[in-house]
C-alpha cells in the first residue's frame, strides 16, 4: 500500500518524487528549520516520515512544481522579459577594483566585490555563502569582510548554503543575502514567499551562472588523482587544476558523470531570477560577465562602480549570440527531457525552445 503521505505536499513526497530519484539538487532551502530533513555534507534526507498535508519544504524546493510566470511576476512585476537571458537590464563586464580581492576571487572577482560592498553599505548584514575550497566545500553564514573573503573563488559542488537561513535568522539578523547557484535562487524567491520561516529577510540575492555542480563523489576523484595540492580549480572548456608554478587539466568527457542528475534538469543557467547575476566571459578571464536584473540590482551596481568598488565596461556586441546560442540550447535539452516534470511554463515559452527547430 503506498504511502498515505506521498498525496501530500510534505518530506515524504519531497524524498519519494525528488531525493530518492536522485533530482536534489543539494540547495538545501529544506532543511534548518524542518527536523524530519537533514543535511550530511552535499547530501539531503529525510530522516522521519511526516503527515504535514500541506510542507514547507515541498512548498520552496526549486525542484517541486515550479510556476515560472509567477515567481517572475513577483521578482519583475509586468517588464518584458528575453526568453533566452530572462530579464534583465543591462549586461557587461565588470571586474574588483581592490587587486587583493581580484586575485582572490574567480575571473574577475566581482560576487566577493559586491559581497563586500552590500555588506559595507548595510543593504545586507550577513550573506550565505559556499566556504571551503574544491576539495571540500561547506555553507557559511559570512557577517563580516574577512569571512566574505574567505569564501571567495568558485568551488563547483553544490554546498547546501541555503540550510543556514534559520541560523541566520535565529541570530538576529534581518537583511539576509545569498550567493548562488540558479537552483539556490529559484529557492530564494520561493523562500521570500513563506511568512512562517521569515523568508522576507532574505533582502538581496545575487547569483551565479552554472551549467551543472559536481556530485559529492567527485571529491573522491580529486583525490583518487591527487589534485588536493593545487589551490584553484576552473574550467574553461577543459578542467584545470592549478597553484602559482603548476598546473595540470583533464578533459571535460573525463569527470561529466560526477555532474549531478539534477543539473541535468535545471532550465536556468543564469540565475534569472536573482537581483543580479554573475559569471564567466568565456573569453577574458581576468573579467566577470555582470547581468542587472532588478532594481536593487542595477542600484547596487551602479553605487559600486560609483565608490570604486568594481569596474565595468559594455559587453561585447560579437559574444552575445554565443552566450544566448549556450543558453538556447541547454533549456531546449531540458525542456526535450521527460523527468524535467516541475517545470510550469507557459505555451508560448515552450514553443519558443521546442519548435524553433534548432538553435537559436
Amino acid at each position: 500500500m503506498q504511502n498515505v503521505a506521498a498525496f501530500f505536499n510534505t518530506a515524504e513526497k519531497l524524498k519519494q518524487e525528488i531525493i530518492s530519484p536522485g533530482l536534489c539538487s543539494g540547495c538545501g532551502a529544506c532543511t534548518g528549520y524542518c527536523p524530519y530533513i537533514k543535511s550530511y555534507g552535499e547530501r539531503i534526507g529525510v530522516v522521519h516520515d511526516c503527515r504535514i498535508t500541506e510542507g514547507v519544504c515541498y512548498r520552496i524546493c526549486p525542484r517541486a512544481a515550479t510556476k515560472y510566470d509567477d515567481l517572475r511576476k513577483d521578482t519583475f512585476g509586468s517588464a518584458a522579459r528575453d526568453l533566452v537571458l530572462g530579464n534583465f537590464a543591462g549586461i557587461y563586464f565588470a571586474r574588483a577594483c581592490d587587486e587583493s580581492i581580484h586575485g582572490m576571487g574567480q575571473y574577475g572577482g566581482v560576487v566577493t566585490a559586491l559581497s563586500v560592498f552590500a555588506l559595507k553599505t548595510g543593504i545586507i548584514d550577513c550573506a550565505l555563502m559556499t566556504g571551503g575550497d574544491f576539495t571540500g566545500a561547506k555553507p557559511v553564514v559570512s557577517a563580516d569582510k574577512e569571512e566574505i573573503l574567505a569564501c571567495a573563488g568558485s568551488k563547483f559542488n553544490a554546498s547546501p548554503s541555503l540550510s543556514l537561513f534559520q541560523d541566520a535568522v535565529k541570530k538576529g539578523f534581518q537583511n539576509i543575502g545569498i550567493i548562488g547557484r540558479p537552483c539556490q535562487v529559484t529557492a530564494a524567491r520561493k523562500m521570500q514567499q513563506v511568512a512562517e520561516i521569515k523568508g522576507e529577510r532574505l533582502s538581496f540575492i545575487a547569483g551565479l551562472f552554472c551549467m551543472g555542480s559536481f556530485s559529492p563523489e567527485f571529491y573522491q576523484f580529486i583525490k583518487d588523482k591527487g589534485l588536493g595540492k593545487y589551490e584553484k580549480m576552473d574550467i574553461p572548456g577543459d578542467v584545470k587544476f592549478s597553484s602559482e608554478n603548476e598546473e595540470t587539466c583533464f578533459p571535460y568527457d573525463e569527470i561529466r558523470e560526477y555532474i549531478r542528475k539534477a543539473c541535468l534538469i535545471c532550465y536556468d543557467p543564469l540565475s534569472e531570477l536573482a537581483d543580479l547575476s554573475v559569471g564567466s566571459t568565456e573569453s577574458d578571464y581576468g573579467w566577470n560577465t555582470l547581468i542587472t536584473r532588478t532594481v536593487k540590482g542595477v542600484k547596487l551596481v551602479e553605487d559600486a562602480v560609483a565608490s570604486g568598488a568594481i569596474e565595468i565596461k559594455e559587453y561585447p556586441d560579437e559574444l552575445l549570440p554565443m552566450l544566448k546560442k549556450a543558453v538556447f540550447n541547454k533549456k531546449k535539452r531540458v525542456l526535450e527531457r521527460p523527468d524535467a516534470t516541475y517545470l510550469e511554463l507557459n505555451d508560448q515559452e515552450r514553443e519558443y525552445f521546442l519548435g524553433a527547430g534548432g538553435e537559436e
